[in-house]
């Protein structure tokens, strides 16, 4: 019998593990991410919570306030759950980039951004967080080449019009992103693009390059729990609850979630009082 039962897929964190510097944590000026998640786990076992790794639920159901909790391999019992899955970034699933994530490859301007001071970068996207994150980068970043696959931008207005008044940000439109590129080290050194009219193949250069084509949520198991939205990020109102009594959700696989780990945080402070209510 536990008081607090983490079942974990894979290493604790998520994201923020794989982020190599955390900037914007209370009490902290800067933190890698493996450090600042060792020091939750640490905390959160202090005060009693069992961690259980490598364990990936699979299905929840829900009998007379009794939730059973289904993993690949074994079957928990609990009177709450918190759904605190979180999301994966959206790859484009091309030639090279799983080997240069972390290193030349990004998903996090706030994370990774300042590594990239004074240097040149590419960010391919076209939405809200394409065109706000490359504005954010402008302001430290030598140059920043923003590769758009369509011939549109689907960001808002706001974004597009704020795009043409800062000279360092070029625009490559209608482009469709082919291969990272690294030198004879292993290193980033740029993307092969084609021109979707004329298909002709070019390769911008840069030092670094950011993501930011959406965020898939790790949803997929709760779809008939819990109501999803159309994105399927969970629904949740008041204190982190779900449509479900006594089911919680909190950090990034909630609709409307920030992506920052201090959000995030919060956000499971929320859900422990859900949970308080819930179960008085």
């Amino acid at each position: 019998m536990h008081n607090g039962l983490i079942l974990e897929k894979s290493s604790i964190g998520g994201n923020a593990f794989l982020t190599e510097k955390i900037e914007n944590y209370p009490r902290f000026q800067s933190i890698s991410g493996p450090k600042l998640m060792e020091k939750m786990e640490e905390q959160a076992k202090t005060y009693g919570a069992v961690i259980k790794t490598g364990e990936e639920v699979v299905a929840i159901e829900k009998k007379d306030d009794i939730f059973t909790i289904q993993t690949k391999s074994k079957t928990y019992l609990g009177k709450s759950v918190v759904l605190s899955t979180g999301s994966t970034y959206r790859k484009l699933g091309i030639p090279n980039e799983e080997e240069l994530i972390g290193s030349g490859i990004h998903f996090c301007a706030t994370c990774d951004g300042a590594f990239y001071r004074d240097k040149d970068i590419i960010v391919i996207g076209g939405g809200n967080s394409a065109l706000e994150e490359g504005i954010f980068l402008a302001g430290f970043c030598k140059s920043v080449k923003i590769i758009n696959r369509s011939e549109n931008f689907s960001a808002s207005k706001t974004y597009v019009e704020k795009l043409e008044t800062i000279e360092n940000i070029s625009i490559y439109m209608n482009k469709t992103s082919l291969e990272f590129i690294s030198n004879e080290n292993g290193l980033f050194e740029g993307l092969k693009i084609k021109d979707n009219d004329t298909n002709e193949e070019s390769i911008v250069t840069a030092d670094g390059v950011f993501i930011f084509i959406g965020l898939i949520p790790n949803t997929q198991s709760f779809q008939n729990v819990v109501t999803l939205d159309q994105r399927g990020f969970i629904k949740t109102t008041g204190l982190a609850e779900t449509s479900v009594p006594g089911i919680f959700a909190a950090g990034d696989c909630r609709e409307g979630a920030i992506a920052q780990v201090a959000a995030a945080t919060g956000e499971g402070v929320l859900a422990s009082y859900g949970i308080r209510n819930y179960l008085k």
